[in-house]
């Protein structure tokens, strides 16, 4: 996406996406809540699929679509608790919309407006700002494993794609929650109370968390060298440019 995203992602406002004719809102930790972090995790990382995780033998990428892979986890009966995962992250993102699945789109119908389709032509440019939105290459998410598609699922993919999937490498099986354990944290270290931190964003929460971490390490590094100590080199500049 050409455009620059940073002061409307870090503000919390809502995105426009032109090519879609929609504005997406930002959930706040608060309304992730209601879902819970697995439902939500499986629902945003489906939503941000890539075709490149998949490979397929002697089928050319270059004739796939992401939006053709989702749609195969969206029909699928073996994947229905994907679907309902997904469905329930849409109407986060667009809570005045009546959200349909059709096979071949996406339907948003708001009242007394003209239905909007999500397809083939637009799926990506939505999943460009979703990514930047769920911070799914950056910061702690990253730590979150970006695989959509359980065991039925990648037998499904062969099927369909005549090829095997490689999904992306499994980073951690803890079953802690990100969004818990972090609240505690930022809530005692800034002392920030949690009724204010869960009205953040992902993108807001995500870079407080990666500040703070920046700013903890320089505090303790300018503590030791004021006591006398010589650390073997400097932390990273706390205020350096995150995005």
């Amino acid at each position: 996406m050409d455009k620059d995203l940073r002061l409307a992602l870090m503000t919390g406002i809502d995105i426009p996406i032109p090519e879609c004719k929609l504005v997406v809102h930002q959930p706040r930790i608060e309304e992730i809540a209601f879902l819970g972090d697995t439902p939500f995790f499986t629902g945003t990382q489906t939503l941000c699929l890539y075709k490149s995780m998949f490979v397929q033998g002697n089928v050319d990428l270059d004739d796939i679509k992401n939006f053709q892979i989702f749609m195969m986890v969206m029909t699928e009966k073996e994947t229905a608790d994907k679907k309902e995962c997904v469905m329930n992250v849409l109407k986060l993102l667009f809570p005045e919309y009546k959200i349909l699945l059709t096979p071949r789109s996406l339907i948003l119908q708001r009242e007394n407006e003209e239905s909007i389709m999500i397809d083939e032509n637009n799926f990506e440019a939505l999943q460009e700002t979703l990514r930047m939105i769920f911070c799914t290459a950056q910061g702690p998410m990253d730590q979150q494993a970006f695989n959509p598609a359980d065991e039925k699922a990648r037998e499904i993919a062969e099927k369909l794609m005549r090829g095997r999937q490689r999904v992306a490498a499994q980073k951690g099986t803890s079953n802690s929650s990100v969004f818990v354990r972090y609240l505690s944290i930022l809530s005692i270290g800034l002392k920030i109370p949690i009724s204010v931190l869960q009205k953040y964003t992902m993108y807001q929460f995500y870079d407080l968390i990666e500040r703070y971490g920046l700013y903890i390490n320089w505090d303790i590094d300018m503590r030791v060298r004021l006591a006398g100590g010589k650390p073997d080199k400097h932390p990273e500049d706390w205020m350096k440019d995150l995005h």
